[in-house]
């Protein structure tokens, strides 16, 4: 990992700064009251480096202002900075000129603009050289996301995805689909070809028209219902049997049954009514079974509905399952780290004090003549040795009771962190064993809501599409009436004789009976039932397609959970205090690509300041080693964080810290 730290700087009238060089360590700690120029320093090293100020913004003011409050003019501004690059040292510096121009003409002088001039070890550089040779040594985003702990969760959410996804390389979704054996088969074609976003909205598209239609079917089979031809087909039956009982009057006057005309006519309207009456009864039962078969596909369209509703009720719990699953898992990771590092902080034991070396025979003796020393002067070698030796014994003992007091505080937070995880574990473990549970209920349902769906729809596939009268009481009892009637007719009408003016009549009639039984023919019920009956089988079909397309949005949206599952798990793997959302269910059951940084489960954004520090640090140590590289981490307002809390860091750290002093300080120190 390539190792970037910063030595000192030397800031000459930068903003607040008049003049101050600074010596880092391996930890520094600059404190001070607000306005003393704390983020100043950082501003000034982003500044020499890239042009900007600590939060990337090449758009502020770096000129000092005078006592009127104005920008003060013709003096320089200077950043000047030690850094090491893997152990090799080199010296930046910047300088910023103001451009003074004689104005033609007027004896004066106009200020035309700044002019930066750089240096790198002592050698003046141009503007390109000097960003090339900065750009060799550290990326300008890779450096403000691994110098500051807030920069990684102020970018759009987008941008901090699709960083995190450098964690886990390229992995096309088609060999993610294949880990899981046949489970995708199906999908895995598709995968080749297109986006899952691609193949969502390919499916929804046309799962949309298909609803669409399955909507506008039972509008239609009501509208066709209506052209049933009931009533008209029944005047024209009277309409026929009115001119076949003319027909026959007019035959039986041509066949000279006169004499018994009266009678016969009249059995004759009694059979053109009994005709009228198997035609009502052949239309009140056609009505009933049509009225019967609707109840049921009524009855399939509520059990379809039941059925998609525990489809998706079950996507939703085996979402929810391996969401849980994931929180267990992890949990069981947090107990196990949190064991591990009570055992180190269990460990971990204060040096034992080195005695101070004995009083120098110097004390007594004078080293250069070798004569013993004034005893007032030996006394005082001896009191002043003893304090010192005081002091030393009393910062062992400091030292020793601040190591007890930081270890046992220590210990006592892993072990509320760990019976925390622990409670989580146990809690997550009963949840998935819940939901496993309820998961296998609901299989149940689902099979008994497929078996009730099947009954109903072989039920309704047994329906005649038209109803059988043959044994209907009323029909019978009319039948044999009529049969009755008609023998009694064809006796009394033996005896014809004919007349031929009455021939044309008899002809007449024929055509109109004929035109009557073709009108009939044209209006025959079957046509409309066979259309009606096409149109079931359509809307049976489209339910069909639409669980189809279902089928699939849920298989592509199941593939994507279990995708996201092993992203998160495998990126989350790479922090060890926060962990990232990177999908989120929607109210449909569809997911929806997201980053939300966690800690412990509780968003970023709910966090008090100390603890937002800590994971921007957490996140700092990951991107360090994604990159393979360390810069100084310059975290602003310390001061909320607990030195214990204070994660282990691979890097320089320089702690910006509110405090009372009304003067800036800086205290370094190595690690």
């Amino acid at each position: 990992m390539k190792q970037i730290k910063l030595l000192s700087m030397h800031i000459q009238n930068f903003k607040g700064c008049k003049d101050r060089t600074i010596e880092f360590g391996e930890k520094t700690r600059i404190s001070g009251a607000n306005a003393t120029g704390k983020t100043t320093i950082f501003d000034a090293f982003t500044w020499l480096l890239f042009g900007k100020d600590s939060l990337g913004s090449s758009d502020f003011d770096i000129r000092p202002l005078d006592a009127d409050g104005k920008m003060a003019d013709r003096i320089e501004i200077s950043v000047e900075s030690k850094i090491s690059v893997d152990g090799n040292e080199y010296e930046l510096k910047k300088v910023q000129k103001q451009k003074w121009v004689e104005k033609r003409g007027a004896g004066t002088t106009g200020l035309q603009g700044n002019i930066n001039e750089f240096e790198i070890n002592g050698y003046p550089k141009r503007q390109k050289e000097f960003k090339d040779f900065i750009a060799g040594i550290i990326d300008e985003d890779i450096f403000t996301l691994i110098t500051n702990p807030t920069a990684f969760n102020s970018l759009p959410w987008k941008k901090q995805r699709e960083t995190l996804m450098k964690f886990i390389g390229t992995f096309s979704d088609v060999e993610i689909a294949e880990t899981f054996g046949e489970r995708y088969t199906k999908l895995i074609p598709e995968l080749r070809i297109a986006s899952t976003d691609d193949i969502l909205k390919k499916y929804a598209k046309v799962k949309n028209t298909l609803n669409k239609d399955m909507v506008e079917i039972p509008a239609r089979i009501d509208e066709i219902s209506k052209q049933l031809v009931i009533a008209d087909v029944g005047a024209l039956e009277i309409e026929k049997s009115a001119k076949e009982v003319a027909l026959q009057k007019v035959e039986d006057e041509l066949s000279g049954g006169n004499s018994q005309l009266e009678d016969i006519n009249s059995k004759r309207q009694d059979i053109m009514n009994l005709k009228f009456r198997i035609s009502e009864i052949q239309n009140e039962e056609n009505q009933k079974l049509f009225d019967k078969s609707k109840a049921l596909r009524d009855d399939l369209v509520a059990k379809e509905d039941t059925l998609r509703s525990i489809k998706r009720e079950i996507a939703d719990t085996n979402s929810e399952i391996h969401s849980v699953h994931s929180k267990y898992e992890w949990s069981v990771k947090e107990v196990k780290r949190l064991q591990e590092e009570w055992k180190a902080e269990k460990a971990k034991t204060f040096p034992e004090m080195v005695p101070m070396e004995p009083i120098p025979n110097s004390a007594s003796v004078c080293p250069t003549c070798g004569q013993d020393l004034p005893e007032d002067v030996i006394q005082k070698n001896i009191e002043n040795y003893e304090k010192k030796k005081q002091a030393y014994e009393d910062k062992y003992m400091n030292d020793f009771i601040q190591f007890k007091e930081r270890k046992s505080k220590k210990i006592s937070e892993i072990e509320i962190a760990g019976t925390e995880a622990a409670t989580d574990r146990d809690k997550y473990k009963s949840r998935e064993e819940e939901l496993r549970k309820s998961m296998a209920e609901l299989d149940s349902k689902l099979a008994e809501a497929q078996k009730a769906y099947d009954s109903v729809q072989e039920e309704l596939d047994r329906y005649p599409k038209t109803a059988d009268i043959s044994e209907n009481t009323d029909y019978k009892a009319t039948v044999e009436k009529i049969s009755v009637l008609e023998k009694e007719i064809e006796t009394m009408s033996s005896d014809t004789s004919g007349r031929t003016e009455l021939e044309a009549k008899k002809a007449v009639l024929k055509d109109e009976i004929a035109e009557i039984a073709g009108k009939i023919l044209a209006a025959d019920n079957s046509k409309v039932k066979e259309r009606i009956a096409e149109l079931e089988a359509e809307q049976k079909e489209v339910g069909q397609k639409i669980a189809e397309q279902e089928q699939m949005i849920d298989l592509v949206e199941d593939f994507i959970r279990e995708k996201m599952n092993r992203i998160s798990a495998k990126v989350n793997e790479m922090f060890k205090i926060v962990s990232f959302k990177l999908f989120s269910e929607q109210i449909n059951g569809g997911l929806k690509e997201t980053c939300e940084c966690t800690v412990n489960g509780v968003p970023l954004s709910s966090l008090n300041n100390g603890h937002r520090i800590i994971a921007g640090l957490d996140i700092i140590q990951s991107l360090s080693n994604l990159y393979e590289v360390s810069c100084p981490v310059f975290i602003d307002n310390s001061e909320a964080v607990n030195e214990v809390n204070f994660p282990e860091m691979n890097a320089q750290t320089i702690h910006l810290a509110v405090t009372d002093d009304k003067v800036l300080k800086v205290e370094s120190e190595d690690k």
